[in-house]
C-alpha cells in the first residue's frame, strides 16, 4: 500500500510538506511544492486514509446541503454542481429537503452537527432565525441563492438587477419604450432586484417609469402572466414589449397576446427570466434571462471549503452574472 512517505520520497518534499498539501494547509506552500506533491500522489495512486486524515484534521470532509423544495425546476442542476465540486475537492455532500416544515430544518440542521458536518449550505432556503441558533458560531454556512442574515457576508446569489437592467436595454434596443413588466411577488428579494433593474433601464434611456406597466403575479402560475398581459394590452397606448420575470408567467404572456388575435414578436415582444427548459419549445421559442444555478451551486461549494480549510466563516458575497437567451420571441418595436 502506498504511504505518505512514499509520496514525499517521489516528490522530494517532507511527509508534513505532503499531509499539509493534502489536507488543503496552503499557508507558505509554494505553488510548484503543491503541484509536485499532487502530482507525485497521482503518479503512485495515493489514497489517504479517511478515517484517519478526520481524526487528525477533526474534520469529517462532509457538507450539508439543506433545501427547502427538492422538485423546484432550477434546483437539481445547483445541487449537482455542489456535489460535483464536493466531490473534486474530496469531500461528500448530505442533501436534506425539509419541504418548508420548520421542525423537519430544525430535525436537519441537529442531526448535521451530530454528524459532525464541517459546513453546511442552505441551497434556495428560508433559513429562520431560530434554526440559526442550533448551529456552532465557528462552523461555516453558505446560503446559495439565500440571503445571508450576515450583510454582504456569505450568500451566493445571481446578479437579479443587472440582468433585468440588461434584458430592458435589449428592448430598447430594438426600439420598444412601452415596456412592461410582471414581477414576482412583491415581498420576495428577487422581485424587489429586477424591478430595480428594470427602473435603471428606464431611467437610463430617459424613459419614465409608468406604474401602470407593472403588476405582480405568481412565479408558477402562467394564468397570472396572462391575466396580467391581458389588462396591459387592452388599455389605451398598450405596450409593445412585455418583461416577464420568469418563464411560466411569460408563457402565460404569450398566449394572452395570441387570444388577443396579435402575433409574437410582430406585435408584442415577450421576454422572460430563467431560461427553464420549457422556454425553447415554446411558441416561438421565449428570448430569456439564464438563471445560472449551475454557477452558483459551484461557487457556493468553492465558497465553503475554502472556509473550512482556510478556518474562516465570514466571507464576502458572490454575485454571479445572468445571461441574456436570444431566441423569437422578440423583435422590433412596430412602425421601427
Amino acid at each position: 500500500m502506498v504511504t505518505i512517505s512514499d509520496v514525499a520520497k517521489r516528490a522530494r518534499v517532507s511527509r508534513s510538506t505532503v499531509s499539509r498539501v493534502l489536507n488543503g494547509q496552503m499557508h507558505h506552500i509554494r505553488e510548484e511544492t503543491r503541484q509536485a506533491v499532487l502530482k507525485a500522489a497521482r503518479e503512485l495512486d495515493y489514497k489517504p486514509n479517511r478515517v484517519a486524515r478526520s481524526l487528525k484534521t477533526k474534520k469529517s470532509h462532509c457538507i450539508g446541503v439543506i433545501t427547502d423544495d427538492i422538485d423546484t425546476p432550477f434546483l437539481p442542476s445547483m445541487l449537482k454542481a455542489i456535489e460535483q465540486c464536493a466531490f473534486a475537492r474530496g469531500y461528500s455532500a448530505l442533501v436534506c429537503n425539509s419541504g418548508y416544515e420548520f421542525e423537519r430544518q430544525k430535525a436537519y440542521i441537529e442531526m448535521l452537527v451530530q454528524r459532525q458536518v464541517d459546513g453546511i449550505i442552505f441551497a434556495a432556503s428560508f433559513v429562520s432565525t431560530y434554526t440559526q441558533q442550533l448551529i456552532d458560531p465557528d462552523l461555516p454556512i453558505v446560503y446559495a441563492y439565500s440571503h445571508s442574515p450576515y450583510t454582504q457576508k456569505n450568500s451566493v446569489l445571481s446578479d437579479d438587477r443587472r440582468a433585468a437592467e440588461e434584458a430592458v436595454n435589449y428592448l430598447v434596443s430594438l426600439g420598444h419604450r412601452r415596456i412592461g413588466f410582471i414581477n414576482g411577488p412583491e415581498n420576495v428579494i428577487p422581485s424587489q432586484e429586477r424591478i430595480k433593474g428594470y427602473q435603471k433601464a428606464l431611467s437610463g434611456h430617459c424613459i419614465p417609469f409608468s406604474p401602470e406597466l407593472v403588476a405582480n403575479g405568481e412565479w408558477e402560475e402562467p394564468a397570472s402572466g396572462y391575466k396580467a398581459a391581458r389588462e396591459f394590452l387592452t388599455r389605451p397606448n398598450p405596450p409593445t414589449a412585455i418583461f416577464a420575470a420568469n418563464d411560466v408567467m411569460a408563457s402565460g404572456v404569450i398566449d394572452a397576446v395570441h387570444d388577443l388575435g396579435m402575433r409574437v414578436p410582430a406585435d408584442v415582444s415577450v421576454m422572460g427570466y430563467d431560461d427553464r427548459d420549457m422556454a425553447r419549445f415554446l411558441r416561438p421559442p421565449l428570448t430569456t434571462v439564464r438563471l445560472p444555478m449551475a454557477e452558483i451551486g459551484a461557487t457556493a461549494a468553492q465558497m465553503l471549503i475554502d472556509c473550512v480549510e482556510w478556518g474562516e466563516t465570514l466571507v464576502d458575497s458572490a454575485y454571479v452574472p445572468c445571461q441574456l437567451i436570444f431566441r423569437e420571441s422578440c423583435g422590433p418595436a412596430a412602425g421601427v
